[in-house]
Parts: C-alpha cells; structure tokens; sequence
C-alpha cells in the first residue's frame, strides 16, 4: 500500500503525529507532502528522524492564513504533485490541507481520502466570528465531498457533531523511539515544562502570567521547549525556552521535569502532552477542546481555568510529595495502556484497509 501524506505545518506535533503512522506501519510507502513554516525547526533535521522510512516533496506555495492568491497556486501545485504518484490513500492533516486536498479528490487517482484536522480552525479562539463561520463553511464543504474525518479525542469529535459533521474518532498516540533515559539532576529545583510552537494558539502570555507569579521563588522554573514568533511575550526572568531541539534533547528535559503545564487556548489531542504522560509528568492544563480529554481530574493531572487556578495546583503539587508521585505512577500507566505501542498508527491502519475495501466509500463504513 502506498499512502501520500499531505500536512502544511511540517513541524511540532504534526510531526510527531505522522512519524507514529510511518513507522507504526513499516511494511507501507508513505510519501510526505509537506510545507514549511518559519520559525520551526530545521527541514532537514525533521526528514533525518525518519531513517529512510518515507519520501519528502516539498509543497512550496502553500501558508497556513487564507491567502486566495496564493492558496490557488497551493491548489494548483498540489493537484500537479498527485498527478505524478500512484497510491492508495490520500492522507490530509491539517486545515489547510484538508481544504485543499478535498477539493482535488474528484480528479485524483485515489478513493481513499482522509481528513485528520488535529486541531480543526473552526476552533481557534484567536479570530473573529465572521472568520470562524467561514471556516465552518468550509469543515461542511470537506465533508460533503465523502472525505472520512477523523477525530483526535471526544471532545473535537463533539464540536464536529454540532456542525452536522459525523466523524469517526482515533485517538492519538505517541510511541517513544530510542529513548534512552537519563539520571534527573536533583538540584533541590521544581521544574516546569511545557514544549510547543510559541503561538497564539498555545497562550503563551497565560504562561507568562502564570511563570511572573513565581519570579522571586528560586526555587522553582519554568523551561518552554520550542521557539515562535511570540517569543518575546515569555519575558518573566524564570522561563527558559530552549529553542527547537532534537527528539532526544525533549526527552531529556521531560526526564528532568516535575511538572507539565500547558497554557494553550484550543488543541488537538496534544501529542507533547502524551509524550509528557510517557515520562510519568503530573499534567496541569488549561481547560480547552483536546486538553479535557486527557486529565481525569486529581489521577493524572488538574485542568484550569485561570492564571489563579493554575498557580494553585502548581503549589499544591510541588508540596505534596506523595500525591505528586501517585499522579506521576498514573501518568505512566494511562500512557501505557491508553497511548503506546502504535496504537494509533494500528487503527489508522485499520481504517485505510477498510475503507480500500468498501472502496473510499465513508458512508459505508461501521
């Protein structure tokens, strides 16, 4: 089976979603077509992490804002790319190359058309209404042209039914590759960690606000892993961004951590908070689609709703030992039983088979 990938952000947690899919399905082709953002890592060090297990097309005209000029040269480039390729599914992630790649599904030469929004637009909270019902329009027209959706968790899943949009769910997950483990360094420190793009959607001045509360507390930090055009709202003297880092070097500092908190404003399911349960990190996040679907409040973490809130389950979990690390022993075993083992790269698997079998057709399907 040969399946083309299609993402517009190639970077982040996208990256992360399709390297669980590449090497959870090793006996497949998969090819990646892919854009480029500024401001995230390196291409060429993202492609190395796939050791020759996928092929990369670089897709150059396509951005992620609505830009009608430049998202016809998208269309058109992409389209002439599908052309050149026989595969079996066609893979979409992403808004953006949903929109696009569904629109091309009548003329491409494949049935098997998958939309996984990880995300979706129609939930940003940085936008305006009219922008919002736009999008919206938008998420039907995909629908409506027999593409399977694909849900990442409950709660995106619940925001697509009430557009009249039946999606199926597969829930993410993240298969730690080459992990090796090092020794935390036990400098009397707590530390807290959060690892993404430093963008609107992740509400990097919540995280500011929340890191000022603790600036005069020298014996607490806060490390942001990624780097972003908003870098300079991270200005509280406490928080550490690290810029972008190899797989091996965010393993390490979620090794050393004692804490996750992510500020963001809409997700996916985040693939950065599940790789923070693999290393047993009590999760402390702020309440939004995607972010709910993965704490069960006092087991493996707390959701907030203020700056307040979430500075009092940081103290409360920094001064209760105990209750720290019976959070932590149950971070690892819901990701051991819940998001390990390609998981989620089997039930994709799963749904390309059986979809090529009732050929394409998403209304057919159980």
């Amino acid at each position: 089976m040969t399946i083309i990938h299609v993402v517009e952000p190639f970077a982040t947690g996208i990256n992360t979603f399709l390297q669980e899919l590449v090497f959870g399905m090793p006996n497949y082709e998969h090819i990646i077509v892919h854009g480029e953002r500024e401001g995230c890592r390196e291409i060429d060090k993202i492609k190395s992490e796939y050791s020759g297990k996928a092929s990369f097309v670089q897709w150059e005209n396509v951005g992620r804002e609505i830009n009608p000029l430049k998202d016809i040269k998208a269309f058109l480039e992409l389209k002439k790319i599908l052309k050149n390729y026989k595969y079996d599914v066609l893979h979409l992630h992403s808004s953006k190359a949903g929109v696009l790649g569904a629109f091309i599904r009548r003329n491409a030469n494949c049935k098997t058309v998958v939309y996984t929004p990880n995300a979706a637009s129609f939930l940003r909270t940085d936008i305006s209404k009219a922008k919002k019902t736009f999008y919206t329009w938008i998420e039907k027209a995909i629908h409506s042209k027999n593409t399977v959706v694909v849900s990442s968790c409950n709660s995106e899943l619940e925001e697509y039914e009430k557009l009249g949009i039946k999606t199926k769910k597969i829930q993410n997950g993240v298969t730690i590759l080459g992990n090796g483990k090092v020794t935390a360094k036990d400098d009397g420190v707590f530390n807290v960690v959060f690892c993404g793009k430093i963008t609107v959607q992740k509400n990097p001045i919540l995280f500011n606000q929340i890191a000022s509360y603790f600036k005069n507390d020298s014996k607490i930090s806060f490390t942001w892993i990624g780097d972003g055009e908003m870098k300079e709202v991270l200005s509280s003297e406490n928080i550490t961004i690290t810029g972008w880092c190899s797989k091996e070097d965010v393993y390490s500092a979620l090794e050393k951590a004692d804490l996750y908190l992510s500020s963001s404003s809409w997700e996916g399911l985040s693939l950065a908070t599940i790789e923070a349960l693999s290393f047993g990190l009590p999760l402390v996040l702020n309440k939004c689609c995607g972010n709910q679907d993965i704490v069960t409040e006092g087991v493996n973490g707390y959701l907030f709703h203020t700056k307040e809130k979430a500075v009092d389950y940081i103290e409360y979990l920094r001064s209760h030992t105990k209750k720290r690390e019976q959070i932590s022993a149950n971070s690892i075993d819901i990701y051991q039983r819940h998001y390990n083992n390609f998981r989620c790269g089997l039930e994709y698997e799963q749904l390309y088979l059986a979809l090529q079998r009732l050929g394409g057709n998403p209304k057919e399907r159980s």
